[in-house]
């Protein structure tokens, strides 16, 4: 009897094991049973747009990549990768068109045209990155303009596609800290003439942006006209605390509500592609060359170094911006539109 027991508890448990085998294999096959740990890829084309000059410098590697060149973001489950159609413009305007069109998603744009998109869309725009510092110079050819203070009685002529935008603001805020009253600033002509007029004598103080400063001075210097080169930067540091955060990267935020994963990688290769501009400046020169931003390898060379690229996010982005928006406004309210964005302007991420 104890025999035939012992038979018949070891019949059971194997077949309890054997039961319990089948169930295992049984969930195991079972699709819904199974927990996934693959991360799903999220493939989005971006449309971006940047202009010609230094903010298309900071958007070369990204324009040429053509699409996620950096670790992607990944925010557990997917894993976020982005194509991206680059459009260059000549003029802000153009770009507002586009932003207004939906035709772009991503932009870089003079900061106090972010401050006046922000009011017209009714808070459809939020900056997200600072992309450049101060990119204004001053060539002089009398010899007697070598500061901002030495402005005082003069004329000084900008081109007349800053008028209304940053530059504009800029100079007149340097002016007025240097408590000049005298000071003529002249919009009359573009770039290009003013570059012929210094050249040939008949103006002898201009205000130009980069790269347009660097070829004026290649002219000269071919001429054999002798100048000098005032760096309108280190004047602003002189009076202010704040930095020229002159261009920025803004999203359009029905867009952004849509996709955050894919602009947080879109941040993370436009900081490689700032990083570039900056660390890889071969490599950048003949990129920009092929996309058309600076006309020639020689000028990109020479230029690219006092564009002032950085990629700024977060709240170190937040604090340079509404610092600089502040004195925008303290100098001119309609600078920025007319009022200070609030803080649902910045995209700290």
């Amino acid at each position: 009897m104890k025999t035939l027991s012992k038979i018949t508890a070891a019949f059971l448990s194997l077949a309890m094991v054997v039961s319990m085998a089948a169930c295992s294999s049984s969930k195991s096959n079972d699709p819904s049973s199974v927990v996934s740990t693959e991360t799903q890829k999220v493939k989005t084309e971006i449309n971006v747009g940047a202009l010609y000059g230094p903010t298309g410098v900071s958007m070369a590697k990204l324009a040429t990549k053509k699409q996620t060149f950096t670790n992607a973001y990944s925010d557990g489950s997917n894993e976020y990768i982005n194509n991206y159609n680059t459009t260059y413009a000549t003029e802000p305007t153009e770009i507002v068109g586009l932003l207004s069109s939906k035709d772009l998603d991503v932009a870089c744009v003079p900061t106090n045209l972010a401050a006046k998109l922000y009011k017209v869309t009714n808070g459809n725009i939020k900056v997200a990155a600072v992309s450049t510092l101060g990119v204004l110079y001053m060539i002089d050819t009398s010899g007697t303009v070598k500061s901002v203070a030495d402005l005082a009685g003069k004329t000084l002529e900008a081109p007349s596609s800053v008028q209304g935008s940053n530059p504009e603001y800029i100079i007149n805020y340097l002016i007025a800290q240097n408590n000049i009253t005298d000071a003529n600033v002249s919009y009359q002509y573009s770039a290009d003439e003013l570059a012929a007029k210094i050249v040939s004598g008949d103006v002898s103080t201009i205000m130009l942006p980069e790269p347009k400063c660097t070829a004026v001075k290649n002219q000269l210097t071919k001429a054999g006209v002798e100048f000098t080169v005032t760096d309108l930067q280190a004047e602003w540091s002189k009076v202010s605390d704040t930095e020229v955060a002159q261009g920025v990267v803004v999203v359009r935020a029905d867009w952004l509500e849509k996709n955050e994963g894919a602009f947080k990688t879109f941040l993370s290769d436009f900081d490689a592609s700032s990083d570039a501009a900056v660390n890889d400046l071969d490599n950048t020169v003949s990129q920009v060359v092929d996309l058309g931003v600076i006309p020639n390898e020689t000028l990109a060379k020479q230029a690219i170094p006092n564009c002032n690229i950085v990629c700024k996010t977060g709240e170190e982005m937040k604090s340079a911006v509404s610092a600089f928006i502040q004195v925008l406004f303290d100098a001119d309210p309609k600078s920025i539109g007319g009022a200070i964005p609030d803080d649902a302007f910045y995209y700290i991420g």
